[in-house]
Order: structure tokens, then C-alpha cells, then sequence
């Protein structure tokens, strides 16, 4: 059973963590009606991003056993079969059907959308340089349209761009981890078409295109009207920091192959992002 769940991935619903970003920042997170749609919406979309993992991992099983660490999922190492991953993918898709009745129609439509994109990552994108990055950058964003789209809340465009380059900055230096390990392009096929230099420097550019969206974001005359204050730009602070933080942690200790790992690992970085939450919380609902 244990194995089972470790065949979800509940670890990675962490990043699911957004689909409440755009309640919070919308500043009606604390509504009893929109906590429960939101906490539903979260397990439906958590669900939906595990299917999609158990059939990566059913496609990519002899790779797997290739490499340090995934060799140990459950289907590389053998402690679950096919056959038990067949079963589970057939009782998620029934269990899935059923909550889509429940879900807000928009919400069904953007999941299955996002359901479709990775199926297309899955077998055929995950190959194309720089795109198979983009589609994994463009998840995130439809986590935040996802959570918008279940409280009735537009998502700001700033947010939706710093999503995405945010979101593309860590995929990128989780592939520069990938690369840097000796059995990577036994792995990931997609690496052989990068190299540690262009990495590190899509890295840095796309780095500064975060910091600036923020910026520009927090100085914008709409979302000062809206949260009816003009010291958002102090929380630049946390951004900058946290960062600067993954930078160091890349660069100087490889540390950052695996977001979620390094994310649950490292403290300080955990620290930053919650004083990052709780200046935007005062500001937003004090």
C-alpha cells in the first residue's frame, strides 16, 4: 500500500500549493465558501497530476532503473508491478470522472487541458529542446488559472508572467543538475541538445526577467489600487533573496536537481518564502 502511494507522488502536490495563489492575492482566501471549492479543486487537480506521473513512469520504467535515485520509484524497482499501475490508473480515471461533476465546469476544461498537454510532454514534447522546458513552465500557469477559475477570481497578468519565468527558471536549473550527472543523457535524451554553459546562462537571464516582472508587478497603479497600498514593492525584498538563495544553491552545490526536495530540505529558503506570504498576508488583509 505504502508503494502505492509513493506511486502518486504525494510529495510533488506541493506544487499544487498555487492553485490557492490566486485567491490569497485576490485577497478573499479566507472566505469558508472559497477555502472548501479550493481545497476540493486542489485534491481533483493533485489526483489528475498523479495519473499523469504514474503513466510517465510506466513509459519511462527501463530508463529509471538507469539513474541514482529514480531507480528506487516503485515501478523501476519492482515493488509495484504494471499491473497493479494499470489498476490504479483505471480507478483514478473513474474516481476523476466522478469529482468532474463537482468541479466548476471552467476548472474541468482547464484540467483536461493541462491533462492533454502533459500526455502530449509524456510521449512526444519531453524530446524538443527548450520546448519540453516552456510546457513544464506553462503547468504552473494553469495552476494559477485553475485556483482563479474556482473562486471567480481573474489571475493578474503579472502573476501569470511571473509563474511561468519563475517557474522556468528552477525547471531550467533542474536540468543543469540532470546534466551534470554522469548518467543523464541515459536518462533524459533531451540533455544531449544542452550544455552546462547555455544552462547556466538561461539561468541568469531568465533570472532577471523574474526579478523585473516582480518589480514591475508591485509598482503597478492597478494592483495599488486594488490592495489599496503602495508598499508592496518592500516584499521585493523576499523575492530577491530567495533567489539568490537557489542561485547559490545551484552554482556552488549542485543542490537544486530536484525542486521539491530542496524546497522541503532547505530551511532558510522555506523561512524567506514564509515571511515573503506573511508581508503579503499583512499587507493584503490588515
Amino acid at each position: 500500500m505504502m508503494q502505492l502511494l509513493h506511486l502518486l507522488r504525494i510529495k510533488h502536490w506541493i506544487k499544487n500549493i498555487l492553485i490557492f495563489f490566486t485567491a490569497f492575492f485576490g485577497g478573499v482566501l479566507l472566505e469558508m465558501s472559497n477555502l472548501k471549492i479550493l481545497a476540493f479543486v486542489f485534491l481533483y487537480f493533485s489526483f489528475t497530476a498523479s495519473l499523469i506521473y504514474i503513466i510517465n513512469d510506466l513509459k519511462d520504467v527501463e530508463k529509471d532503473k538507469l539513474h541514482p535515485e529514480k531507480k528506487n520509484r516503485p515501478l523501476a524497482s519492482g515493488a509495484v508491478s504494471k499491473t497493479q499501475a494499470y489498476v490504479l490508473i483505471g480507478f483514478l480515471l473513474i474516481a476523476l470522472g466522478i469529482a468532474s461533476i463537482y468541479v466548476p465546469l471552467q476548472v474541468f476544461y482547464v484540467t483536461l487541458a493541462y491533462f492533454i498537454l502533459n500526455i502530449l510532454y509524456t510521449f512526444w514534447l519531453k524530446h524538443i529542446a527548450i520546448i519540453e522546458l516552456f510546457i513544464i513552465s506553462l503547468g504552473f500557469v494553469f495552476r494559477i488559472i485553475i485556483g482563479g477559475l474556482a473562486v471567480s477570481v481573474v489571475a493578474s497578468k503579472w502573476i501569470i508572467m511571473l509563474t511561468f519565468f519563475m517557474a522556468l527558471y528552477v525547471i531550467i536549473a533542474k536540468r543543469r543538475g540532470e546534466l551534470l550527472h554522469s548518467t543523464a543523457n541515459k536518462t533524459r535524451n533531451v540533455l544531449a541538445y544542452y550544455s552546462e554553459q547555455y544552462l547556466s546562462s538561461a539561468m541568469i537571464l531568465v533570472l532577471g526577467v523574474s526579478i523585473v516582472t516582480y518589480i514591475m508587478y508591485t509598482i503597478d497603479e492597478d494592483v495599488i489600487s486594488r490592495f489599496d497600498t503602495d508598499e508592496i514593492y518592500i516584499t521585493t525584498i523576499f523575492v530577491v533573496l530567495a533567489m539568490l538563495r537557489h542561485l547559490q544553491q545551484t552554482f556552488v552545490h549542485n543542490n537544486t536537481e530536484s525542486p521539491v526536495k530542496y524546497i522541503l530540505k532547505d530551511h532558510l529558503i522555506l523561512i524567506i518564502i514564509l515571511m515573503w506570504l506573511s508581508s503579503f498576508y499583512f499587507l493584503i488583509y490588515f
